[in-house]
């Protein structure tokens, strides 16, 4: 394209508006296309767009529920909003990330090229009948599908395959006074867990553990147990607490497998709903830990599972063979590179 041939693309990424959408992958390399050159904006709903570089869409809410994110309404909405804006923006390519599709319609639509950034590789298996969910979509625009120009993977094509694998920087500094076990559920998870005491349960399986260990509790009143080795904080900076840790115990969502998986650290995984399952299942397949169902657990059966992983020499070297297949992947922030040339 024309735009290209100058060295200059105007890029227009879309993400829903979830924090851990945007600012581990997105919110960054729409900085690095503005970095190299090219002009780079987010579309995102109204409650994410105090991050830099984004623009509101204003009848884009954040998913509900649990389940897939996947609301026909949304994707619809998104698309228009994508489109009033892309007519006047007039970008060269969209950039979407795996769950938003609204960005992908739209590009389909305006007749440009569109890529993807594969920050949930198995998300989409958690929506049945995608591909007619969104043809259904598209016979509303009067479109057809086009596949994107670009995928861009996140982790080893161990994990999952892709056109192309990256590395995003990550956080290098170690967090003080580092403890041995890192747990968390995610920055929802107390929402979406309010009627569960899982997390009483992973305290009180640490307490019997004896081992240095930091839980991430969320920000409402914590009213379970207290260990003394146990630290409860309501936020933690995760991956300056994996860069020591020699275990994490996760749900295995995407953003925290990635992290430990970066930092060369073995997981025990309790997946809750979405693609969580299938990433516990991964982890377990590739021998970097242990996936435990999470109905009926104990925190006697916890702590002897937490137990065994700390000292199982195969989940450590597993999980370090990842690690070095996660830093030899090539950095993230060479996509714009990579799309210029394929667009």
């Amino acid at each position: 394209m024309a735009a290209a041939k100058l060295g200059s693309v105007r890029i227009l990424l879309t993400a829903l508006p979830i924090r851990s959408h945007l600012v581990p992958t997105m919110v960054p390399l729409a900085r690095a296309f503005r970095e190299a050159g090219h002009q780079a904006v987010i579309a995102t709903g109204p409650a994410m767009a105090h991050l830099p570089h984004t623009v509101a869409m204003q009848d884009v809410p954040a998913p509900s529920g649990i389940g897939p994110a996947w609301s026909h309404h949304l994707v619809v909405a998104a698309a228009a909003n994508v489109l009033d804006f892309a007519r006047t923006w007039r970008p060269d390519v969209i950039v979407r990330e795996t769950s938003e599709y609204g960005g992908q319609v739209a590009a389909e639509v305006l007749g440009i090229p569109h890529a993807l950034v594969d920050i949930a590789p198995f998300a989409p298996l958690e929506i049945p009948l995608l591909d007619e969910l969104l043809d259904k979509v598209r016979a509303r625009f009067g479109v057809a599908g086009v596949d994107p120009v670009l995928t861009a993977g996140l982790t080893p094509a161990a994990w999952h395959p892709a056109q192309h694998h990256f590395r995003v920087p990550t956080d290098q500094e170690r967090a003080d006074d580092a403890p041995e076990i890192v747990a968390s559920f995610g920055i929802h998870a107390r929402q979406l867990m309010a009627d569960s005491t899982l997390l009483h349960t992973v305290v009180a399986a640490l307490g019997e553990t004896n081992t240095r260990s930091v839980v991430a509790t969320g920000h409402a009143e914590w009213k379970g147990p207290r260990p003394g080795n146990v630290r409860l904080e309501p936020e933690i900076a995760q991956q300056r607490f994996l860069n020591t840790a020699r275990l994490f115990v996760t749900h295995a969502g995407y953003g925290g497998v990635r992290e430990a998986l970066t930092a060369g650290v073995p997981m025990i995984a309790l997946p809750l709903f979405a693609d969580q399952p299938r990433n516990a299942a991964r982890i377990q397949d590739l021998g970097a830990g242990v996936k435990i169902d999470v109905k009926g657990l104990t925190a006697a059966f916890l702590a002897e599972r937490i137990d065994h992983a700390l000292d199982a020499k195969t989940y450590h070297e597993a999980a370090e063979g990842l690690a070095a297949q996660m830093a030899a992947l090539e950095d993230f922030r060479n996509f714009p590179d990579h799309l210029v040339s394929a667009v």
